[in-house]
Formats: C-alpha cells, sequence, structure tokens
C-alpha cells in the first residue's frame, strides 16, 4: 500500500520552510551582504540596490541555465561580475557571499525542530536533501544526521530523482524504506514520490494542497506529528 509505513527506517528531510521560515533569513542575508559592499566596495552600492543585485543574480541564473541547480555559483558569479565592472579585484566575490552566507545560516529554528530531531534520531536514520544553500554544520544540526547533500553536489535539483537516490546511496536502505518530509508540493512531495519515497507534506502555513498533484497521502504540521505518524508514542 503506497500509504503504509510500517517498513520506514530512515527520514529525510528538506532544509527551508521545513526547519525554518526561509524568506526573512534570505532578506536579511542579502542585506548583510550589501551592508558590507557598501562599506568595503562602495562603488557598487553607490550604483545598485539590494533590488538590482537580486535582479542580476536572476539574470546570471539565465545566462548559466546548466548551473540551476547550484545557487552558490550564481551568487559568486553574479558579484565577480560586479567586482569587475566596478574595478574591484574578483576577491570581492569571495569576501561578499562569506557576509551572505553567515547571515544565510543564522536562522530561526521553528520549535519543534531540535526537540522533533531528538525524538526521532535513535529511532530512525536521518538525512537532509535540499536545493538550498544552508550548511548545517553552521546552524548546530549536522549531528542529528547520517548524510547532507545539496543540489549542487549532485548536480541536480529537486523534483529530479537523482537527489533523493543519491542521498541514500550506498547506505543500504532502498527508497521504499525511506520517507521524505518537505514544504513544497511539487519539488518535495512530487519528487519523492517519483524517486520512490513515501513522501510526507509538511504544511506549516495551513496552506491549501494543490488539487493537481493528486492527494499528499500524508501531512503533517510538526516533527512531532511526524513522529506519530512513523508509530512512535511520546
Amino acid at each position: 500500500m503506497a500509504g503504509d509505513l510500517s517498513a520506514v527506517r530512515g527520514i529525510c528531510f528538506d532544509l527551508d520552510n521545513t526547519f525554518w521560515d526561509v524568506m526573512p533569513v534570505i532578506e536579511r542575508a542579502e542585506q548583510a551582504m550589501y551592508d558590507f559592499l557598501a562599506l568595503k566596495y562602495p562603488r557598487v552600492t553607490a550604483a545598485m540596490t539590494v533590488e538590482m543585485l537580486r535582479k542580476a543574480r536572476q539574470e546570471t541564473a539565465q545566462a548559466y541555465p546548466q548551473m540551476a541547480h547550484d545557487f552558490t555559483f550564481l551568487r559568486r558569479q553574479t558579484l565577480a561580475d560586479h567586482a569587475r565592472e566596478f574595478g574591484y579585484a574578483e576577491a570581492m566575490a569571495d569576501e561578499a557571499f562569506e557576509a551572505f552566507a553567515q547571515a544565510r545560516n543564522e536562522v530561526v529554528l521553528y520549535d519543534d525542530v531540535r526537540p522533533g530531531l531528538d525524538w526521532l534520531k535513535p529511532h530512525f536514520r536521518l538525512f537532509t536533501a535540499s536545493n538550498g544553500n544552508a550548511d548545517l554544520k553552521r546552524i548546530g544540526l549536522a549531528h542529528y544526521f547520517e548524510r547532507c547533500l545539496a543540489a549542487r553536489e549532485v548536480g541536480a535539483l529537486k523534483p529530479d530523482p537523482l537527489l533523493f537516490h543519491k542521498v541514500i546511496e550506498g547506505t543500504g536502505l532502498t527508497p521504499q524504506q525511506v520517507v521524505y518530509v518537505g514544504d513544497d508540493p511539487a519539488l518535495d512531495v512530487v519528487g519523492a514520490r517519483a524517486a520512490g519515497m513515501h513522501p510526507v507534506w509538511i504544511n506549516r502555513g495551513e496552506f491549501l494542497w494543490p488539487a493537481e498533484f493528486g492527494a499528499p497521502v500524508h501531512t503533517v504540521r510538526t516533527l512531532h506529528e511526524l513522529g506519530t505518524l512513523l508509530g512512535l508514542r511520546p
């Protein structure tokens, strides 16, 4: 049965909007990067607003479609282009990206995340697979997980099955023994289903499920509800 989770031995998680609200994080990180540029590379910010920098990054993504899976590359490349444009050394790109990365990893976890992971870890093998570039070592969550993969490391974005398969490659687990937990119906639920995993939609905002994707089968609001779904008892 598609909904039978009795054979599950592993849990793989999305990160952004599953463990934390990502938009405030990205906005703060982009502002931190802008403030750094204003201080050390002022010719850039004299000519460009935060919104203009964001638009330039989108244009870089269009110019490098083969790198769509690597958000870090796209940000660094955009910054390197700005360095050349405004007459600075290319080291500006590394320094400005580091300012971004530091703030990008200063996240506010949802209240249930640490208690939920503490509860789940003794019972399941835990993994993460994300399209984004969060760093769980910096965030302080890496010790919960057996393996953490990002799209840039495998060359494919969710919902491509490759990322889902690579994260459990060599572990002895089959996709049918893994639930994938994420907030995005298309990327996480449809993607995990296509990869042969059991998708669990984590709906933290009372969102409506898009009817075109078929029934989500399993829906939770918190990691506590996930544990209960998987048969754990408090």
